[in-house]
């Protein structure tokens, strides 16, 4: 093995740990940790095994491992967008329901039903 193959299962394999404690703490779901070792498993394997890259491509049809490489990442890269917005969507909509809330409940407290009250505290 080169000393980057050797570097690259290293810092692998500490993304696999830190990704079993997080797993264990509860601080990630069990499917995340399940997809994160999954990947940190595969980039282990093509890591010490570059060559099955390459087999793996010509078996889809794509000419080189490193292309392949670029595709699956290319798609992890929007699925994480894809997720992100939707997770902002969904913060932002429960953040307008908590505002709509408190802003009720101030209303009530002060007892003027929301009628449109100029004072200012």
């Amino acid at each position: 093995m080169t000393p980057f193959q050797i570097i690259l299962v290293a810092v692998l394999s500490l993304v696999a740990l830190a990704t079993v404690a997080l797993a264990m703490r509860g601080s990630i779901g069990r499917l995340a940790g399940v997809g994160w070792l999954a990947v940190t498993g595969a980039g282990i394997v093509f890591a010490i095994r570059p060559n099955w890259t390459t087999d793996i491509a010509h078996l889809l049809g794509i000419s080189r491992g490193t292309d392949l490489l670029l595709y699956l990442l290319v798609l992890a890269v929007l699925q994480g967008f894809l997720l992100i917005y939707l997770k902002l969507r969904r913060v932002r909509r429960e953040l307008t329901l908590l505002v709509r809330e408190l802003a009720i409940r101030e209303a009530e407290r002060r007892g003027d039903g929301g009628a449109g009250d100029t004072e200012r505290r």
